[in-house]
């Protein structure tokens, strides 16, 4: 398995301090030596203090200093050496290329899967359970998103909508007298289509959901359930930050549809056989 403690750092010195970010470059240009470092030894080495050596390691969700040792000793040298941490190059032949993304992939899901609060999404669940309607949106990328979400949730009978029609959505907030759910995605959680429809619903009385990778978004402020997904590649790296952040998002509908189909297990499964046997029966077999 793949390594990705250095994309971690890289990620964390966008929004560290200071000393935490000098701390940070000291560390990738000598990754190979900080294993063999007590917290004293960096600290001298680095310039910064050992309670700044302790703090960075704590932040980086390994079990403190002593688990970054061992993160970073599994770094192989060609790992550090090759450029398998560096962005996306137009230079990368087709096996780069495919490191790159598995290293970046598997960080992804790694890191969302490790931030994804389990009270969260059991209150995610509850409120969907409880909905006799769901509204999905998302814009641009996010929209792919919003019609997985769409499209799994539609096979088990839920009565769900998604459009790219926002005129319509925040006419459902007053025409459907139903039981709501407003189910957002926004990798950002600042775009100003999202952030009306969270607006009007909550003046509305609908529970808003929203799935981001900023738990400080304006959209994350204003929705009573935030789920919050990875954000941990570079921002620099924009290639590859796409891809993550879509996939990031995918996971996490895809762990919400799951813990869906536990509550009614039998039933749900038995609705999606049923589903797939009408689509093979009328759309799959040769005629």
């Amino acid at each position: 398995m793949v390594n990705t403690i250095l994309l971690t750092i890289r990620s964390k010195m966008e929004t560290a301090s200071k000393t935490e970010k000098v701390l940070g470059s000291y560390i990738l240009d000598n990754v190979q030596n900080i294993p063999g470092l007590s917290v004293a030894e960096l600290s001298k080495r680095s310039g910064v203090s050992q309670a700044t050596v302790v703090r960075f390691a704590q932040n980086l969700g390994v079990d403190g200093f002593k688990g970054l040792k061992v993160e970073l000793a599994r770094c192989s040298v060609d790992d550090v050496t090759n450029g398998l941490y560096d962005e996306i190059s137009p230079d990368d032949g087709v096996d780069e290329l495919k490191e790159k993304l598995v290293v970046r992939i598997q960080h992804t899901l790694e890191t969302t899967s490790n931030g994804l609060n389990k009270q969260i999404l059991q209150k995610t669940v509850d409120q969907l359970v409880a909905a006799n309607m769901i509204q999905v949106y998302g814009l641009g990328a996010s929209n792919l998103v919003a019609e997985d979400f769409t499209q799994k949730f539609a096979r088990i009978g839920i009565n769900i909508f998604n459009t790219q029609d926002t005129h319509v959505m925040a006419s459902n907030f007053l025409t459907q007298q139903n039981k709501q759910v407003l189910f957002l995605v926004s990798d950002s959680g600042e775009t100003n289509e999202t952030l009306t429809l969270a607006k009007l619903a909550r003046k509305k009385d609908i529970t808003v959901i929203s799935l981001t990778s900023n738990e400080k978004s304006r959209l994350a402020q204003i929705s009573n359930i935030h789920i919050l997904t990875s954000d941990t590649i570079p921002k620099d790296q924009i290639r590859s930050a796409a891809t993550t952040s879509l996939i990031s998002q995918l996971y996490a509908v895809d762990l919400i549809y799951y813990l869906y189909l536990q509550r009614d297990y039998d039933s749900n499964v038995q609705k999606l056989k049923e589903t797939h046997l009408l689509v093979d029966e009328f759309f799959s077999r040769k005629k």
